[in-house]
């Protein structure tokens, strides 16, 4: 046993003094150690003039990162706050159409007035009134007319006035006129002073709005509107009294 260890030995001396002749020796475990690291640095590039090593700095740009809108966040577009009116819309899409040349917009075209001339007589209130013939007896019902008075606005009967019956009945035309006062004593009588007839027909007729009448003076300007008669075929109605009154 004692010869294994001195061999031990002997081998384990010849392989430490075949070494560098140094022992190396561990630091204590308490001790700090310190390791220096390489820095580490662009690839260099080379100056095809000089030779020489250039170092090129290199910029980072910070990339920013999108933001993410947090969870139950609504991410939709709102809708503008601003109301866009039709009359916008038409505007943006019809041209505006140029005005002719010495034209001005805010020139507008005159509009037509009528002016309404206001005439001094109408008819009486509750006229035309239909009455049997009684002015000619003899006639009877065979006769059909028209008969009044004219009157101012004090009530007093007015003369020298023409009243003037157009159009026409059953298809005949009829055109009858007179100038206030009656001649015949007799037929002012029934009518009044200063009183008015003039015959239509020899018989009743029925017409709606073919025959009128109407007032004039005696140099032919007219004194009161148009007024559309009435007719029936009846000869308890073929007496029309027309009584006329100034406004």
């Amino acid at each position: 046993m004692k010869r294994i260890h001195l061999v031990l030995t002997i081998v384990v001396l010849g392989l430490l003094a075949s070494s560098c002749g140094a022992i190396p020796t561990l630091p204590p475990l308490e001790s700090t150690v310190t390791i220096k690291t390489p820095r580490f640095t662009d690839a260099p590039e080379h100056s095809a003039a000089t030779g020489q090593v250039e170092h090129q700095e290199l910029t980072a740009t910070p990339v920013e990162s999108p933001s993410v809108p947090p969870v139950g966040v609504n991410i939709l577009p709102q809708p503008t706050d601003r109301v866009i009116s039709a009359t916008e819309t038409a505007a943006s899409v019809v041209p505006e159409t140029p005005l002719p040349t010495g034209t001005s917009a805010a020139t507008a075209a005159p509009e037509a007035t009528f002016t309404s001339t206001p005439f001094p007589y109408k008819l009486q209130v509750l006229n035309p009134h239909y009455l049997a013939n009684f002015t000619h007896p003899e006639l009877g019902c065979d006769w059909l007319g028209i008969g009044g008075q004219i009157f101012n606005r004090e009530g007093v009967v007015q003369k020298d006035i023409i009243i003037k019956v157009e159009g026409e009945l059953l298809g005949s035309p009829a055109i009858e006129s007179m100038t206030m006062p009656l001649a015949e004593p007799d037929i002012d009588i029934f009518y009044g002073p200063g009183g008015f007839e003039l015959t239509l027909a020899d018989s009743p007729a029925e017409s709606d709005s073919t025959l009128w009448v109407q007032l004039f003076s005696l140099d032919g300007t007219p004194l009161s509107e148009e007024i559309y008669l009435v007719t029936y075929d009846d000869c308890n109605r073929n007496l029309l009294l027309l009584n006329f009154i100034e406004e």
